[in-house]
């Protein structure tokens, strides 16, 4: 029965091989007739062939007719939307009358005849909020912002969401998950400023102190204007010991907002700690621990740089520690920041301080042999105070120490009329004086001679050297009865001295030393020179209290450094000397043995002199006169010897 039905369908296929064979043939015949392209058929024709064909491939099935396909489709879709719709109108209503699990089941029936629509993720995804669902409420939201990237609301209730649930996890001490919300809740809405201070607080729950550090950093370019992130960056700033920028903090948040409790109540601590670290410096510097006191009066600069007082601190301590340019530069910060209209006390000490450091300053490079700069040093305190003799004592002794002894003069006259009963400026200038008196003797300027050992004198008249110097320039110049009684003066001030019996000798030829000291010339003298030394006496005095102040004053140095403006008038006169009256004293000796020496040298060790003109031994014999001439020239010339004979001859 098989190869019946088998055979049938062969038969059938053969037939209609031969009709659509018949069929071409039909078209072939009429296109030849006509002339017609073989396409140029009317769609009618198109339609009957396209059918016709496809009974003889498929017969009358009609899996393939489209157009029914199409349309039946057409209008399932239709029933299906009206069914989704009417599931998304029952969930609302069971939303109102929160049976949510119900709500969701409707939205969920929605979703499922019509996936496309957003409407119906939206609908679930606040079912899901009121659930407490918020992880499925957040994939409803992204799903329907897939599905609608247009809608700009979307965003915003994403972030929404995803800040609740941060905020939950927070509270349940997920810190990490926590954080992770609040990150994604930050990128989808960056301009929200709770989200990005959850995730500072989060941070610092988990401790990483640092990425939050980092975080309000970055949140602080954007938005400056903000005072809780700059308190709050304060208080890390504070937690890494980074006080100056904590304090730097704090102030731009008081700007921001005077009013802040927060603000004040940090600032108020700062203050506390600063003064708490002077008082630990002021105690340290007390008892001689300078460096340890640099150390917390740095502390206190840190916890507050708006106090002028303590750089003044601080300066003195770098001056007392020989640091000198940090002292300079903590001084002139004061004087920059602080009026000079107002004329404060801190203004006024902090200036006097100045002048100190420089002249310490130039008292370091005095000792250190760099003399030029210190008068630079001593220059720029000059031009600060112009009324402060120390400062021209010492710049003085740098002039005398270059050799420069009219400007090391004129400084030294400078500071006496400043202060004509100070003592150690007379024994400046009458040392001064006396040498240039020497200098003006050996070149045989007499007269000026005169004048500076007259100055010389008058300055210091306890000296004798002074008056020998006077006795010989007047005996030169011819004034006797004057250079009579210098000598004496000189003798009765010092009976040891042995270079003034010649001098005596020579001028009161004939008298034996008895008789001159009987003479009415040595009373008249002693007169004088009593009243002169009675003068001198109460200069001593007072010298002598300048000297036992500046001994005690080491022990008030302290006071002198951090007390008040009456202590810093009381230490008025503390300016150091680069050189004090003995190494004075010691310095013009030993320059005056120099150029003593020299001159010695310079005359003992001269060329022999060699006569050019005849001689009376060139008639003796040759070997006499050659052994004359050999003696002359490898003999040097002795011109004390000389000297002396002609005083003999004399």
């Amino acid at each position: 029965m098989e190869t019946n039905t088998f055979m049938e369908q062969a038969e059938e296929q053969k037939q209609k091989e031969e009709n659509q064979s018949q069929s071409l043939d039909e078209i072939r015949d009429f296109m030849s007739e006509n002339g017609v392209f073989p396409t140029a058929l009317s769609e009618e024709q198109l339609e009957a062939a396209t059918e016709k064909s496809r009974q003889n491939l498929f017969g009358s099935s009609g899996i393939f007719r489209l157009d029914d396909v199409v349309e039946k489709n057409y209008f399932i879709s239709v029933i299906l939307n009206d069914r989704a719709k009417k599931h998304c109108e029952h969930g609302k209503i069971l939303l109102i009358m929160q049976q949510l699990e119900q709500a969701v089941i409707s939205f969920s029936k929605a979703i499922n005849l019509n996936p496309q629509m957003a409407e119906f993720y939206v609908r679930r995804a606040e079912a899901y909020v009121q659930i407490g669902d918020l992880q499925s409420a957040i994939v409803n939201y992204r799903m329907a912002s897939t599905l609608d990237p247009s809608n700009e609301d979307l965003l915003p209730q994403i972030a929404h969401t995803l800040y609740i649930q941060g905020q939950c996890l927070l509270d349940l001490k997920m810190y990490t998950d926590a954080l992770e919300a609040f990150a994604q809740a930050s990128e989808l809405r960056p301009e929200n400023q709770h989200y990005h201070m959850q995730s500072m607080v989060t941070l610092v729950a988990l401790g990483r102190l640092e990425d939050c550090l980092q975080l309000v950093t970055n949140q602080l370019e954007i938005e400056k204007s903000n005072p809780e992130l700059y308190i709050l960056r304060a208080r890390l700033h504070d937690h890494f010991i980074k006080i100056a920028d904590c304090y730097r903090d704090v102030s731009s948040a008081l700007a921001l907002d005077p009013s802040n409790q927060e603000a004040v109540l940090l600032m108020a601590r700062l203050t506390h700690r600063a003064e708490e670290a002077k008082a630990r410096a002021v105690n340290k510097a007390m008892t001689g621990k300078l460096n340890g006191a640099l150390d917390n009066i740095n502390e206190a600069i840190n916890n507050n740089p708006n106090e002028a007082g303590y750089y003044v601190f601080r300066g003195t301590l770098c001056r007392r520690l020989k640091n000198f340019n940090a002292a300079i530069d903590d001084y002139l910060f004061v004087l920059d920041k602080i009026s000079s209209k107002e004329q404060s006390d801190t203004y006024l000490e902090t200036q006097r301080q100045l002048l100190l450091t420089y002249n310490d300053f130039a008292v370091h490079c005095y000792r250190k042999g760099f003399f030029e700069e210190a008068i630079l040093l001593l220059n720029l305190a000059i031009r600060g105070e112009k009324r402060e003799k120390g400062l021209y004592i010492n710049r003085g002794d740098c002039f005398l120490k270059q050799g420069r002894l009219d400007f090391a003069l004129l400084d030294y006259e400078q500071a006496h009329d400043l202060d004509p009963q100070d003592w150690r400026i007379q024994i400046r200038i009458a040392a001064l004086n006396n040498e240039k008196g020497l200098m003006e003797y050996q070149n045989r300027n007499y007269q000026q001679a005169e004048k500076h050992f007259t100055s010389a004198i008058k300055n210091n008249p306890r000296v004798s050297q002074y008056y020998l110097h006077r006795a010989k320039t007047r005996e030169i110049l011819r004034n006797v009865t004057e250079s009579q009684e210098d000598a004496i003066t000189s003798l009765l001030l010092d009976i040891r001295n042995k270079q003034i019996i010649p001098l005596l000798m020579h001028l009161f030829p004939g008298k034996s030393m008895d008789e001159i000291m009987a003479s009415k010339v040595v009373e008249s003298t002693r007169a004088k020179l009593n009243a002169n030394l009675h003068v001198c006496a109460s200069c001593a005095m007072k010298v002598f209290q300048q000297r036992q102040t500046i001994r005690i004053q080491p022990k008030h140095q302290t006071n002198e450094i951090f007390g008040t403006k009456k202590e810093a008038k009381k230490a008025k006169s503390g300016f150091a000397p680069c050189i004090n009256e003995t190494d004075l004293y010691e310095e013009i000796v030993a320059r005056k043995k120099r150029i003593t020496l020299e001159i010695r040298k310079s005359l003992h060790n001269r060329k022999p002199l060699l006569a050019n003109r005849p001689r009376i031994s060139m008639i003796l014999a040759d070997n006499a006169s050659q052994n004359s001439e050999d003696a002359s020239q490898s003999k040097p010339y002795n011109w004390k010897k000389f000297s002396s004979l002609q005083a003999g001859l004399k």
